[in-house]
């Protein structure tokens, strides 16, 4: 049975006066074990069917995992938690499976229905209608400061031969945008970071020159600690 989302809607407001007083994590809870959450629209998807094989650990998942592991999705400000998902960089499909217990196959959740979901303690946010070409889908959310810092997490496809079948490897890949003054821009070098903050370009340089080692080694970590550094920059400009 399909709950339709007026009665879900209707649970949600009784379960909110039931527990008037309690969080949002417990109105939460209260709500996924009433309706069940089997029988959310976020599992009106179709089943996911990997068609990749692949030999070596270098698949197309969020962090090379290709097991299901425990997170939470959010949609329409009520969130599921608990549920077992995996996240396929290269289709950029979310993947949930219903049961850990009875689900042979995953449901690929229908992305204009999700807010945001939780995986290995990373939060992606669905970035819709931004008026931003090719800006849309699910982006982790790695600096939520005045400027936020958005990864995108996607997969390159290598197709490899040998005597007795074909066979793939995935190698991820990131982009990087910010949103300053109400618009996101592509972050992709020490160039665009200074065409940006002008003003901070002395600093900017400084950062580069002290983590050539982490940007070469670790993009992400080094884009998030960038990102942090030109906040605390530009805090101590607003203070002065």
């Amino acid at each position: 049975m399909k709950i339709s989302k007026e009665y879900l809607f209707l649970i949600f407001f009784l379960a909110a006066i039931t527990l008037n007083g309690q969080s949002i994590k417990e109105i939460n809870t209260y709500v996924d074990s009433e309706i069940g959450i089997q029988n959310s629209y976020i599992f009106n998807g179709k089943t996911y069917i990997n068609p990749y094989k692949v030999l070596s650990k270098k698949n197309q998942f969020l962090n090379y995992n290709t097991n299901y592991t425990k997170g939470s999705i959010t949609t329409q400000n009520i969130t599921f938690n608990s549920l077992e998902l995996q996240f396929d960089l290269f289709s950029q499909e979310l993947i949930i499976k219903p049961d850990s217990k009875t689900s042979l196959y995953g449901i690929v959740a229908d992305t204009s229905k999700i807010d945001r979901f939780t995986i290995y303690d990373l939060t992606f946010v669905n970035l819709k209608n931004t008026e931003t070409p090719n800006l849309n889908g699910y982006y982790e959310l790695s600096v939520n400061k005045a400027i936020p810092l958005y990864i995108k997490h996607k997969a390159n496809r290598y197709k490899l031969l040998n005597k007795n079948s074909v066979h793939f490897e995935f190698e991820p890949k990131y982009e990087y945008y910010i949103f300053y003054k109400n618009q996101y821009l592509n972050v992709a070098s020490k160039k665009d970071f200074i065409k940006t903050f002008p003003n901070l370009k002395k600093e900017i340089k400084s950062f580069f020159a002290k983590n050539i080692y982490l940007e070469k080694n670790d993009s992400r970590e080094f884009m998030k600690k960038l990102v942090l550094y030109t906040n605390t920059l530009k805090e101590t400009i607003n203070e002065k």
